[in-house]
């Protein structure tokens, strides 16, 4: 490259120095960036002018910091250290990003810092390898998902599951969907496609890391409205807060009475928007809209004695009858175990 071309350059690589060798911690001087830009990019440069470009980037909006005799640091990044370490967290969390994407992921994120700061989030970083179990094509199955949603067309692909044989888990293809889109929900650390299976006037959820072949197809999706009560748009939060371990089922008026040391776990798990009551200074009064399912019946056995039903009453006769089934599946295995 001529130096006519590289010093056209100057002002772009000044502002990439600064983004990557300065932080509140390590400021440039000006001597220093002229060093850097010789080192990296063969150019050369003299000191006044790295204040005209310094100054240029303030007024496109950049923020540099400078300090007299200690030099300059850039100030505002597209993401702030915070979040970049709520980010790498969230990658972290994800049982269905593999250990490899996790790591390129993780990178892409803290190009965004100076060395420094990318540093100190590599030496904080610890990734599982045994709980990372997905694979690398679920980013690209989200991506044609997306799309899918977007142009209102169905999405086409293989569904497996996991069986034991011979003492080994193995993935086995179980068989062909083909659906109609609508959203896509992270829950409980999986994800979820919400969808309608044309054969059914209902919504079903289908995992992404158990999908394989995904393809839109040319045929266009059934719209939300005839499946659900959303209308205009497909309101995922609100489906997300009703739903529970994402099992579907009829919707119902969930009314409970809590002893207050479950508190946090129940809004945690409802929402801050049901409608809360103090009945006594020992319990609290929660009632929420909620699927009807075998999940909430998973999430009401796990409460136990801390919580109470007080409708509908079908909830509370699938919770006894679960409860029934735990107890006389115990006594069978005592009964065989002193035999």
């Amino acid at each position: 490259m001529a130096d006519g071309e590289k010093s056209k350059l100057k002002l772009l690589y000044t502002y990439e120095i600064l983004k990557k060798y300065s932080d509140e911690e390590h400021l440039l001087t000006a001597n220093a960036i002229c060093e850097k830009l010789s080192e990296l990019y063969g150019i050369t440069a003299e000191r006044k002018s790295i204040y005209r470009d310094i100054n240029t980037l303030m007024q496109t909006g950049i923020e540099i910091v400078s300090e007299k005799k200690s030099g300059f640091f850039l100030a505002e990044r597209t993401f702030e250290l915070a979040e970049i370490r709520f980010l790498k967290d969230a990658v972290l969390a994800a049982d269905f990003v593999t250990a490899k994407k996790s790591s390129e992921l993780i990178g892409k994120l803290c190009s965004e810092l100076s060395v420094y700061q990318s540093e100190s989030i590599a030496a904080q970083t610890y990734i599982d390898s045994g709980k990372k179990t997905g694979s690398e094509f679920f980013i690209y199955a989200i991506d044609t998902i997306h799309r899918a949603i977007a142009l209102k067309k169905k999405v086409r692909f293989q569904y497996f599951r996991k069986r034991i044989e011979d003492g080994e888990i193995k993935r086995v293809f179980a068989r062909m969907h083909e659906i109609s889109p609508y959203a896509l929900i992270w829950r409980d650390d999986k994800y979820y496609l919400v969808g309608n299976y044309g054969k059914y006037d209902d919504l079903s959820h289908y995992r992404i890391d158990r999908m394989g072949s995904v393809a839109i197809t040319e045929e266009d999706a059934r719209p939300f409205e005839e499946v659900c009560e959303y209308r205009d748009e497909f309101d995922a939060a609100d489906y997300a807060a009703r739903t529970f371990h994402m099992y579907t089922g009829e919707t119902t008026q969930v009314k409970l009475l809590c002893e207050n040391s479950i508190f946090e776990k129940v809004v945690d798990r409802i929402g801050e928007n049901a409608r809360y009551d103090t009945p006594d200074n020992d319990h609290f009064l929660v009632e929420t809209e909620a699927f009807e399912s075998e999940g909430l019946v998973d999430w009401l056995m796990m409460l136990g004695g801390s919580c109470r039903i007080i409708a509908p009453q079908s909830l509370k006769e699938s919770v006894i009858a679960r409860a029934g089934k735990i107890i006389s599946r115990q006594e069978e295995n005592q009964t065989n175990a002193s035999v």
